[in-house]
Formats: structure tokens, sequence, C-alpha cells
């Protein structure tokens, strides 16, 4: 049977080692500090007696010693688990919601139990209740993981699920790129849909594609993002999205008025009789012919390349 006392402890009695194991949440712990604030705290944490005299180490509840630290708040509730940190870290696994727990936090929790505690997988495995297969895989998704991309992730810059799912393939095909996308879009609010999209045109892209979206990721979101309303094309730089829309507008119009001038023509009016339409239409003739001859000539030489 587990024995356990509430307490009051000052903060700064405890010992936040362990605070590496989960990685911060920002729009959680924005919602967590409003609530302690208004409300002040519901649930205890759970810490253990610690190595050094009089502290104590929080296995769980890292996040409100942050809001509370915030709110400059002297003391916090807590429950002392009487127990080895190593046995208290997997029981408080178990008991908590395994699924707010991501695939790199279970990692990190794996590699402290086995590395540093010396836990075999097979007993990790009993402890969490989970298959020693299962453990060996997070184990090796950790171990595999960049250090900068475990940092990004232990931030809260960057979500697990995306990193997990995006970044890390991602890093498998160029880690030099994949860092590079993920330092340029900090702090933009990027979403999982969208370093799927950048994820996977990357990898399908060619090597001109490659360069413009590491140069400019969020550039190349918007663009994705116009190509998706029919708007503009991901693989053009700025440069030829605007020529493109010049010469579809040109069609366009062009398009409209030999729809509309034979009408205008045989209806007569006011305009017939001074000619200035057949002015104009001389005018845009001479522009249309010059264009011609320039498109002719450039896309000739791009073609005999």
């Amino acid at each position: 049977m587990m024995l356990m006392k509430i307490v009051e402890l000052d903060l700064h009695r405890l010992d936040l080692s362990y605070v590496r194991l989960r990685a911060k949440r920002p729009p959680a712990e924005k919602r967590l500090l409003i609530s302690l604030g208004e409300y002040g705290q519901q649930n205890p944490v759970i810490v253990v007696a610690g190595a050094a005299s009089g502290r104590y180490e929080v296995i769980d509840g890292h996040k409100r010693v942050r809001a509370l630290g915030k709110l400059r708040r002297d003391v916090v509730k807590a429950v002392i688990w009487e127990m080895d940190a190593a046995e208290a870290l997997s029981a408080a696994y178990q008991l908590g919601k395994q699924g707010s727990w991501s695939v790199f936090e279970e990692g990190w929790l794996i590699a402290e139990l086995h590395r540093v505690r010396g836990w075999s997988l097979g007993r990790i495995g009993v402890r969490l209740m989970r298959s020693k297969g299962w453990v060996s895989k997070r184990l090796s998704l950790i171990e595999r993981m960049p250090g900068w991309l475990a940092d990004e992730v232990s931030s809260g810059r960057i979500g697990a699920h995306g990193a997990s799912h995006h970044i890390l393939p991602f890093t498998r095909v160029n880690e030099g790129d994949a860092k590079r996308v993920v330092e340029k879009l900090r702090s933009s609010g990027t979403t999982d849909r969208e370093l799927a999209a950048l994820y996977g045109h990357y990898k399908a892209g060619s090597r001109e594609e490659r360069r413009k979206l590491v140069e400019d990721p969020k550039l190349y979101l918007r663009v994705l993002a116009a190509a998706a309303q029919g708007r503009l094309d991901p693989r053009l730089s700025v440069a030829e999205q605007r020529c493109r829309q010049n010469l579809d507008l040109v069609g366009g119009v062009s398009l409209g008025l030999a729809r509309d001038l034979p009408r205008i023509i045989s209806e007569g009016g006011l305009d017939i009789g001074t000619g200035l339409l057949k002015s104009a239409w001389k005018r845009a003739q001479e522009r249309f012919g010059m264009l011609a001859k320039t498109a002719s000539a450039a896309f000739s030489g791009c073609f005999e390349k």
C-alpha cells in the first residue's frame, strides 16, 4: 500500500530535476495560470523526499509549480509519496492520463528509467503496463532524435504530433534543411497540417522547389494556401507568379473583347464615327505584336537550351 500525506511546502524546497521529462504546452499553461489565479490550487503536486536534506523532488505537477511561481505564491500543496523516485515516476505514469503523455515524453521517461536508473526494458514494460517491444520502440525514437529537435519539443515551440509525424521524417531526408525550416517557423503558430504540407512538398520537390521552401517556409505556406484557392502555383517564384497573373489577365481581357467587340461595332454609335475604337485597337495591336515577338524569342531560347 502506498503511504502518502498532503502538506504545504515552500516553493524553494522543490527540486525540479524531472521537469526535463515533460514538454511545455504554452496554451494549456496559460489556461492553468488563469485558473490558479482565480480559484487557487485545487490539485496537489506529487513529490518524493530528495537526497538533499529538506528538499523534495517533483514527480508530477511541474506546470502547476511554474504557474504558482509566476503568481508569486510562496507555497504549494503537495502529496508526498514515500518511495524511490524511479518507482514514483512509473507509478505516476500508471495513475495519470496516459493519453496526456506524448511519444517523446514516454521515451524520455523510459530513457530515465533505463539509462539512468538501470532498469531493464522488461521491468519497465511491466511497471508501465506496456510490452517490451513498445518500450524498445519508444527508447529507439528518443535515441534517433536530434538534440535540437528534442529542445524544440521540450520547450513547446513544436507540438509532439507535428514533430514525430513530419519533422522527424524530414530530418531523415535532410536534417540540415529540416533544422533551418524549423528555426524560420519559430513563433509563427504553424499547424500540424502546415508542417505536413512542407514535409510532403520537400520530399517530392525538385532541387529548386526545395531551395524555395527552405529559404522562406512562411512564404511557401502562403503560396500553397493561395494555390489551394486556384490563384498561385508553389513551383513559381514571386516574379514568375506576377508574370503568369498578368498573362492570364491579358488573356482574359482579350477573350472578353473578342466576344463584345463585334456586337458593339454592329450596333454603331458615336465612337464608330470618330474612329476612337479603331485607334485604340491599333495601339493594342502594336503592343500585342511587341509582346508576341518578345515572348516567342524568350520561349524559343528557353526550349533550345
